[in-house]
């Protein structure tokens, strides 16, 4: 990682509220090397650019830190080229995660990341959110369910039977997903909005996650 990626991962994560050590942003480094040697072989991100990767994806996937629980099990799902889920374990390795992939050639760039950084409490899997639910070491396990790459209807659908009961899901989307837009969607659900948390990107796009619980 450059000085010039360093200082914007730095700057980035402090405006989120997010401390990144020095470890931190080594394995966050050796990441984007791996990201960047596999994006040449298959579209893992239609961005390719070293410091729009980090202020676009990874500040974003950081974004996530603060929701992550003291210990417990994080599931991502569709983790894809590795956001938010990677990125997660790069700042909290000492969680147990597993991420969610459907396509088997994302989930050998995810394999490949988590032993090259490494993450040796991460696992890479490919299956289906669906399929997932099936393990019983993934049922109801999840202390945090995330997702990125999905709309929120799609998350809850699949990421609900993967959630613990005192657990929360967390659904990155934009200010559009709003508690009017997603009442029903909840209710059907028995999910309750616990919170917003909005942020900015350094572009200037506007970010929104919605931390939901399973309503008692």
């Amino acid at each position: 990682m450059t000085s010039r990626e360093a200082t914007e991962l730095q700057r980035g994560a402090r405006d989120l509220g997010v401390a990144i050590d020095t470890e931190i942003a080594h394995r966050i480094g050796k990441f984007i090397d791996l990201l960047e040697i596999w994006n040449q072989r298959i579209r893992l991100t239609g961005d390719r650019d070293r410091l729009v990767l980090i202020r676009k994806h990874v500040l974003d996937s950081l974004a996530v830190v603060p929701e992550l629980p003291r210990v417990g099990l994080v599931i991502d799902l569709g983790s894809g080229g590795g956001f938010p889920g990677i990125v997660l374990g790069c700042a909290r390795p000492d969680l147990a995660l597993r991420l969610i992939e459907p396509r088997r050639r994302p989930t050998s760039f995810l394999s490949e990341a988590i032993r090259e950084i490494p993450l040796p409490r991460a696992q890479a899997l490919a299956v289906r959110g669906e399929e997932a639910a099936k393990d019983p070491a993934l049922f109801r396990q999840g202390t945090v369910v995330v997702g990125r790459a999905l709309r929120i209807d799609a998350l809850i659908r699949t990421g609900l039977p993967l959630l613990a009961p005192e657990g929360t899901m967390v659904a990155m989307q934009t200010p559009a997903t709003s508690e009017a837009s997603v009442s029903a969607l909840l209710r059907e659900a028995s999910l309750t909005l616990l919170r917003f948390h909005d942020y900015k990107l350094p572009d200037g796009a506007s970010r929104r996650l919605l931390i939901l619980s399973r309503s008692h």
